[in-house]
C-alpha cells in the first residue's frame, strides 16, 4: 500500500475511509451486496444526521390495520373488566350503601348509639357547668375536654364495630361520596389499572376482586404498552406527514432511502401536551367545577400515570364525567406516546450526529497524520 492514490487509477478508494483515502479497496467476492455510500462522502457535515450507515436499522412499520385491530382489542378488554368488576364489587354496594348513611354526621337518627353517646356528653357538659357555680376557665376547659375526648373514643369504637372491623375500607366517610362500582365507574377503574394510573381512592374490596385485579394487571398492562408503542408510531408517522406538507418539505428527497427528511421540533411536542392538559382541564372545570389549576394538575397527573387520587372525577354529573374522563385518558396516552416518539427520533439524531462528527473528525486526523500533504 502506498499513500498516493493515483498509482492505481483503475482501483477505487475504500469507501470507509475519508475521501481520498491513500488505501485501496480490495475487490469483493461475486455476489456481494453492492456498499452503501459511507457518511464522510457527503459534503455537509449536517447531512450525517441521515446518513444510511448510521441510521439505517430497518424500515419496520406497523399497519393501520394492526394498530385498529389493537386498539379494538384494547377497548374490548376494558371493557370486559368493566362488566366483571362491576359484578364483583357491585354485589356489596347496597350493604355499603347502608353503612355510609349511617355514618352520615347529618343523620341523628341513623345510628342510635351515635345519638346516644351525643346526648350524653351533652348532659355530662351541663352538669360541669351545673355543678361548678362560679366559672373557673381553667377547670371547665379540662373538665369538657375530656369529656369531648372520651365521647371521640366511644364514637371511634362505635363506627369501627359498625364497618366490621374495617372502618374505611374501600370507602371514604365525611366530605367524599363511596365508589359506586357502576359501569362507567368499572370501566375508568379498569382503565387505570392496565394504564398503572391506579387512583388510590378506590380499590377492590372482596377477596375475588383483588385476586381479579391481579389476573386483569398482569394481561392488560403488556397489552396497554403494545397499544401505545403501535398508535404512538402510526401517529408519529402521520403527524410527521402531515408537518411536512404543512411546511413544503415532504417532497423532499432524503440523502439516505432509509431516512426520513421531516424533522419535527420538539418545542412542538411539547405544545400539543400542554395544549391537550390545558383542554383537559376546562373540559374538567364545566364538568366538576373544578379550578384550571386543580384541572390542569388532574389531567397532569392521569397523563403521567401519577394518579394521587386526590381529586377524582364523578362527583357532580357522574356518568359524563366518568365517560368523559375514560376517553381522556385512552386518547392523551396516544398522543403523549406519539410525541415521546418524535422526541426520540430527534434525540436518536442529535446523538449519531454528534457520534458521526467525532468519527469524521478522528479518521481525517488519522489520515492526515499518516499521509501528510506532499508525500509521494
Amino acid at each position: 500500500m502506498i499513500c498516493d492514490p493515483r498509482s492505481s487509477p483503475t482501483t477505487p478508494s475504500y469507501p470507509g475511509y475519508p475521501p481520498h483515502s491513500p488505501y485501496l479497496r480490495r475487490a469483493s467476492p461475486p455476489g456481494s451486496p453492492a456498499p452503501k455510500k459511507c457518511c464522510f462522502e457527503h459534503k455537509e457535515p449536517r447531512e450525517t444526521f441521515f446518513c444510511c450507515c448510521y441510521t439505517c436499522s430497518g424500515n419496520k412499520t406497523t399497519s393501520i390495520l394492526a394498530t385498529l385491530g389493537v386498539c379494538c382489542l384494547v377497548l374490548a378488554y376494558t371493557i370486559l373488566g368493566a362488566f366483571v368488576f362491576m359484578t364483583l364489587e357491585g354485589g356489596i354496594h347496597h350493604d355499603t350503601a347502608v353503612a355510609a348513611s349511617k355514618l352520615d354526621p347529618k343523620s341523628e337518627t341513623s345510628i342510635p348509639n351515635a345519638g346516644e353517646l351525643r346526648a350524653e356528653t351533652v348532659d355530662r357538659l351541663w352538669s360541669i357547668t351545673e355543678n361548678l357555680n362560679i366559672l373557673y376557665r381553667e377547670n371547665w376547659t379540662r373538665l369538657a375536654a375530656e369529656e369531648v375526648l372520651l365521647f371521640q373514643e366511644a364514637l371511634f369504637k362505635t363506627l369501627r364495630h359498625s364497618d366490621g372491623g374495617q372502618l374505611g375500607s374501600g370507602t371514604v366517610y365525611y366530605g367524599q361520596q363511596m365508589h359506586k362500582w357502576s359501569f362507567s365507574s368499572s370501566f375508568l377503574y379498569s382503565l387505570t389499572l392496565i394504564t398503572t394510573i391506579g387512583y388510590g381512592s378506590v380499590s377492590p374490596r372482596t377477596s375475588w376482586g383483588k385476586l381479579v385485579t391481579i389476573l386483569y394487571a398482569l394481561v392488560g398492562i403488556p397489552l396497554m404498552l403494545l397499544y401505545l408503542s403501535t398508535t404512538g408510531d402510526l401517529l408519529a408517522r402521520s403527524f410527521r406527514r402531515l408537518y411536512g406538507k404543512l411546511c413544503g418539505i415532504g417532497s423532499q428527497k432524503p440523502p439516505c432511502s432509509c431516512a426520513n427528511p421531516v424533522r419535527v421540533p420538539v418545542t412542538l411536542c411539547l405544545i400539543i401536551v400542554l395544549a391537550y392538559i390545558c383542554s383537559g382541564a376546562v373540559l374538567f372545570h364545566r364538568l366538576e367545577n373544578w379550578s384550571l389549576l386543580e384541572g390542569s394538575y388532574f389531567c397532569f397527573t392521569s397523563l403521567g400515570t401519577i394518579g394521587f387520587g386526590d381529586l377524582l372525577p364523578g362527583q357532580n354529573a357522574e356518568e359524563i364525567s366518568l365517560c368523559a374522563c375514560s376517553a381522556y385518558i385512552l386518547t392523551g396516552m396516544a398522543l403523549v406516546a406519539m410525541c415521546f416518539s418524535l422526541v426520540q427520533d430527534e434525540v436518536i439524531n442529535l446523538l449519531r450526529y454528534i457520534g458521526a462528527t467525532c468519527t469524521r473528525n478522528k479518521m481525517l486526523k488519522v489520515r492526515d497524520e499518516e499521509c501528510p500533504t506532499g508525500t509521494s
